[in-house]
């Protein structure tokens, strides 16, 4: 899964097709972060639940000030993926239902200020 931040406004876009890169020059790749210096704050945790899968960031909760918050958390599945938008005041968590069928991949969160992390998903 690839995100890309536009260096001009600040967009925030998701890859679904890859055609190339060569005529994206205002769109970044951004890396995602896997370990947390702090090891607290910022990676996502992961819980399996019967037919859904919740999505914590961080080992304490992470503030959800205006000035500092997570804006975004996404689970890709092997068959695709779904995103939940969250607010400043927001709990930094969102539950995803997955079909028996389907299996998680991987879990990023996107904070305002510390930019995107991931968590493998095993």
């Amino acid at each position: 899964m690839n995100f890309f931040k536009c260096t001009e406004c600040c967009s925030i876009a998701m890859e679904i097709v890859s055609g190339g890169h060569e005529g994206a020059k205002v769109f970044q790749e951004l890396l995602a972060n896997t370990t947390d210096a702090s090891g607290e704050k910022h990676v996502p945790l992961v819980e399996k639940k019967e037919g859904s899968i919740l999505v914590k960031v961080g080992e304490l909760e992470h503030p959800m000030l205006e000035e500092h918050h997570i804006m975004w958390i996404y689970l890709e599945t092997e068959h695709g993926g779904m995103l939940r938008k969250l607010n400043p005041g927001d709990k930094p968590e969102a539950e995803f239902c997955i079909s028996p069928e389907d299996k998680p991949v991987a879990a990023y969160e996107y904070c305002n200020l510390h930019g995107l992390w991931k968590a493998e998903i095993k």
